[in-house]
This record gives structure tokens, C-alpha cells and sequence, in this order.
């Protein structure tokens, strides 16, 4: 079953939509999985709300765009846990740059979440059970889907986001536009933060797999054995270690 954003109601100046902002069982890329037992305690759960932002902050263009540009928020108070997972509703501001654009493509099923954990504080088990994540924020993403399953209302607005965005591989899936080529090479990755944006933009990895896959790269590449072979293992090792989960 999909966990897409759904809208239950609109106005002219809110949309208020709902998914599970978490889902229990089944791990990630990187071995970890959420149960009934995971806290989500914060003190912004405490507050009542969680800042919501689009695709995680990513300003690849320096447009302004990063995680200080706030679409709306999750309303905890609204929280319900069930056997699946945790449903909240997230309140977006229509005014709000761009989420006039997502809103033909939340009603087309097409755009998702990813929670944020604060930073260092998350705990787990050593099989991957998620102990403690104390929620911080949200961000929407978008999911590619069949093209032509899409009307040309909802590629639009893909357009316009991707225009905005041309370093999203899911929009450029969506509208069909080339990626840039300093996107797509690797020889652009020059800091920490480049290789965690270029896993999750070209690689599919999402925020935490991409955090995960750098830090196990990390110590495994300080394993290896020195020189180019011992890193290539290394990497090696890492991928393999991410994807059989």
C-alpha cells in the first residue's frame, strides 16, 4: 500500500494534507526500522509542531530554497498511531513559494515524506530497531511515476518545480528533462555534503541512507588497505553492506 500525501481539505490560503509520517517494520537501505515501541518525543513534538520543507532543504541553485524556506507544518496534535505507522496532517501555507505547484501533483499521488531526526540524538538496536527518534522536522519529495499516467496539468507544474530544482532526478524522471551533466558526474562531489546530495538526487538514496552510506563508507575506508585498491574495497564493501538490507 502507498503512503502518498493525501489532501483532505483546501482554502485559498491552506492545504491541509495527511500521510504516515512514519511506517513500522520492514528496514531500510541502511538496516534500520521503526516499531510500535520508537519514541518520537522532541521538544518539538512537545511544542506541537514540526517544520515541513521540499526535498530536504536541497538548493542546488542557490535560489533560496534551503531548509530555512518553511512551506507549513506537521500538526502533532493530530498524530495517530495505529499498526501501520504514525498519520499526521501537515498544514501548508498556499502562499508559500512553490506549494501551489505541488498541489496537482499531491492530488495526483506522486509526492511523499521523509521525517528528520535531531541530529546525534536518534538510538538504536544492534539488528536496526530505531529505540529513540526525536522527530525535528519533515520534508516532502517527490516520487517518480509512470509518465503518461499524469495529466498534462500535473506535468506542468512538475515542470515548473524542475526548473526550480534541476538537480531532482525524480522531476527530471517525472517531466522527462535531462539532468545537468555536473549532476549526474561524480567528479563534482568535492565536500561530505556533496556526496550526500549526489547519493540522494542521482542514487535514489534517501536522507538518512545517504548519512548512513557516508558514515560506513568512512569506517570502512579507514579499514582498508592503503592506496586506491584498499579504498575501492572499501566502497565495495560499503555498497554491498547498504543494499543487501
Amino acid at each position: 500500500m502507498d503512503n502518498h500525501l493525501k489532501t483532505l481539505s483546501k482554502s485559498d490560503n491552506e492545504l491541509i494534507v495527511g500521510n504516515y509520517i512514519v511506517l513500522f517494520g520492514g528496514k531500510d537501505l541502511a538496516g534500520e526500522y521503526f516499531t510500535k515501541s520508537t519514541r518520537f518525543d522532541s521538544g518539538y513534538t512537545d511544542s506541537g509542531l514540526l517544520y515541513v520543507d521540499f526535498e530536504h532543504g536541497l538548493d542546488p541553485d542557490g535560489m533560496g530554497l534551503d531548509d530555512s524556506h518553511v512551506l507549513g507544518f506537521v500538526d502533532w496534535k493530530s498524530a495517530k498511531t495505529d499498526d501501520r505507522g504514525v498519520f499526521v496532517e501537515r498544514i501548508l501555507n498556499r502562499r508559500a513559494k512553490y506549494v501551489d505547484y505541488l498541489v496537482q501533483m499531491i492530488e495526483a499521488g506522486i509526492v511523499g515524506n521523509s521525517s528528520e531526526s535531531i541530529r546525534g540524538k536518534a538510538t538504536r538496536t544492534r539488528d536496526g530497531e530505531i529505540t529513540h527518534w526525536p522527530l525535528k522536522r519533515d520534508t516532502l519529495t517527490v516520487t517518480p511515476m509512470e509518465p503518461r499516467m499524469i495529466t498534462e496539468n500535473v506535468i506542468s507544474a512538475a515542470k515548473s518545480l524542475a526548473a526550480a530544482f534541476p538537480g531532482s532526478r525524480s522531476l527530471a524522471a517525472l517531466t522527462g528533462v535531462d539532468l545537468p551533466s555536473e549532476v549526474k558526474t561524480i567528479e563534482s562531489i568535492e565536500t561530505v555534503r556533496d556526496a550526500e546530495a549526489y547519493l540522494r538526487e542521482v542514487g535514489r538514496f534517501g536522507k538518512t541512507q545517504a548519512s548512513a552510506f557516508i558514515s560506513r563508507f568512512k569506517a570502512l575506508s579507514a579499514q582498508g588497505e592503503p592506496g586506491s585498491d584498499g579504498q575501492s574495497k572499501a566502497i565495495a564493501k560499503a555498497i554491498a553492506v547498504l543494499t543487501s538490507k
